[in-house]
């Protein structure tokens, strides 16, 4: 069985990571067993990539969502995109890339940059990196890894604009997503594929958590991503209550 690693469920999001999320998904799509460890402090360290999620898969730990799933296509032979033609697949490949190197910054943004958002953020940070430990001793620590994160946005680049171009950037991701889904029930037709996943798992962890920003507003008003959010929830999430992890899937 495949162990996942992964970040906490909130806000009624199976995790707080999209990329976690997204890989979930992916998954419970494909029918493949797993378990799942939640993410602290002390077990971060065994992250081979230093990042989650990150699975142990036949005694190996591998790191990083998209890598993973590539691996588990070839080794259990599931493809969930084998109907799609190689235009859809280099569509499909276009946008989860967008998503993962870009719209997904607007994700930090939201949470370590705008100070309101932070200060709710960095209790749960600190409960997630380290549930045994009081809020205010962990939180010191929670202050360090904002730090590091706000570093990786000046580092990317998208830290170095300001906060009307980044909702600026973001936005037109959620609309070039919103008008290709249109009124389709999933991104590539009537099945749901590895975009749907991706964007299951981003556009959640903008809508869901209680943070406010334009971008989040932006992201509600455009309402056939939202309704594909439900979908998707339906359809894979439905028989467990969300806003509780569950050790075992099957």
């Amino acid at each position: 069985m495949i162990t996942l690693y992964t970040a906490l469920s909130l806000c009624g999001l199976p995790s707080i990571s999209p990329a976690c999320m997204e890989l979930e998904t992916w998954l419970r799509m494909a029918k493949l067993p797993y378990k799942m460890v939640m993410i602290t402090a002390d077990n971060f360290k065994l992250a081979p990539k230093g990042k989650v999620p990150f699975i142990d898969y036949q005694g190996k730990l591998v790191g990083d969502a998209a890598l993973i799933i590539e691996m588990l296509k070839q080794k259990e032979a599931i493809n969930l995109d084998d109907g799609l033609t190689p235009v859809e697949r280099s569509i499909s490949l276009a946008f989860r890339r967008t998503i993962k190197e870009n719209t997904f910054w607007g994700i930090p943004y939201i949470r370590y940059n705008i100070e309101k958002n932070w200060q709710h953020f960095r209790a749960v940070l600190a409960q997630a990196l380290f549930p045994e430990t009081p809020i205010e001793s962990s939180e010191p620590f929670a202050e360090e890894f904002r730090k590091t994160v706000l570093s990786q946005m000046h580092g990317h680049g998208i830290g170095r604009h300001s906060s009307e171009e980044i909702i600026q950037i973001i936005c037109a991701d959620f609309q070039a997503l919103s008008d290709f889904l249109a009124h389709k029930l999933f991104f590539m037709g009537e099945q749901a594929t590895t975009l749907d996943a991706t964007v299951y798992g981003y556009i959640g962890n903008f809508i869901k958590p209680p943070y406010s920003s334009p971008i989040v507003d932006y992201a509600l008003q455009r309402a056939n991503l939202c309704d594909h959010y439900e979908r998707m929830t339906q359809k894979f999430f439905s028989e467990r209550s969300l806003n509780q992890s569950i050790p075992v899937h099957s």
